[in-house]
């Protein structure tokens, strides 16, 4: 191939690529699913769970349990299995609602459920202990139950 061949084929495929990078810019701009939108409004969105995340853990779950009943779970602490708060179903396939305490050494809570009589409060001690219940008696009256550190009525 002389030399002459060999400038006009290189000066080709130079004028190529640069009527390619020339066309790009033309064509098509940075690629953006929605420019400038910060919120969006859905209709209905399906699926079996939201994780709530900032950049470095995981801070609560909305979706599905094990037993595919929906639950709410809020973490706290600095591991991701820390339950601060559950709203869910509870042993007599009714409605639960717990809140524990961050501290990982004491048993702190309070829970508001539905149990096999109607509607009852608990409310635990540092020592997990259930000294406060606030709940429906089996014959439909009230009842109190207080407890002293001792386990005592």
């Amino acid at each position: 191939m002389k030399l002459r061949y060999k400038i006009l084929y290189m000066s080709f495929g130079a004028g190529l690529v640069v009527l390619g990078m020339m066309l790009n810019s033309l064509v098509s701009g940075d690629a953006e699913a929605q420019v400038g939108v910060k919120d969006a409004t859905f209709g209905y969105i399906t699926c079996k769970g939201l994780y709530i995340k900032d950049e470095y853990k995981q801070k609560g779950y909305f979706g599905l349990s094990g037993g595919s009943s929906a639950i709410l779970q809020i973490y706290g602490g600095d591991d991701e299995k820390s339950i601060l708060a559950y709203l869910g179903k509870n042993i007599f396939n009714e409605a639960i609602f717990r809140l524990h305490s961050k501290s990982k050494t004491d048993e702190r809570q309070v829970s508001m459920q539905i149990d096999e009589n109607g509607g009852r409060f608990d409310s635990f001690n540092k020592m997990g202990e259930d000294v406060i219940r606030l709940a429906v008696g089996s014959d439909g009256s009230g009842g109190l139950d207080l407890r002293d550190k001792y386990g005592y009525k």
